[in-house]
């Protein structure tokens, strides 16, 4: 149970950076195979890996997102769940992450943008 804390710490802190710095490049690696996603304007569905990533992309090039607040990570079992705020000029969005462990590391397995 510690290690595996400690692996979602650090998955969880690694994404976060990746989240604040719009890095989508190295963001692509921390996503599932199937991603389950919601955004305004868009009703929740599966996608694979590389279009929740350029779905993500486009919401923070569209919305003119300057940053992430990270608000909580909590972790149950091998689920992460991880809240945070969206900035930009005009407004707030909240973010939350369902991140699950699978056999190599951490993987997001849903996003909810609203």
């Amino acid at each position: 149970m510690g290690s595996s804390s400690l692996y979602a710490q650090r998955d969880t802190e690694a994404l976060i950076q990746n989240l604040q710095t719009a890095n989508f490049n190295n963001l692509l690696s921390f996503w599932d195979n199937e991603v389950e996603v919601n955004m305004p304007d868009m009703a929740g569905k599966q996608y694979n890996a590389k279009d929740a990533n350029e779905l993500l992309k486009a919401f923070f090039n569209k919305k003119n997102i300057l940053g992430f607040e990270k608000s909580a990570a909590r972790q149950v079992g091998s689920t992460v769940y991880l809240t945070g705020k969206l900035l930009s000029a005009n407004a707030k969005y909240n973010i939350t992450l369902l991140i699950q462990q699978n056999s190599k590391a951490f993987s997001i397995i849903s996003v909810r943008v609203n």
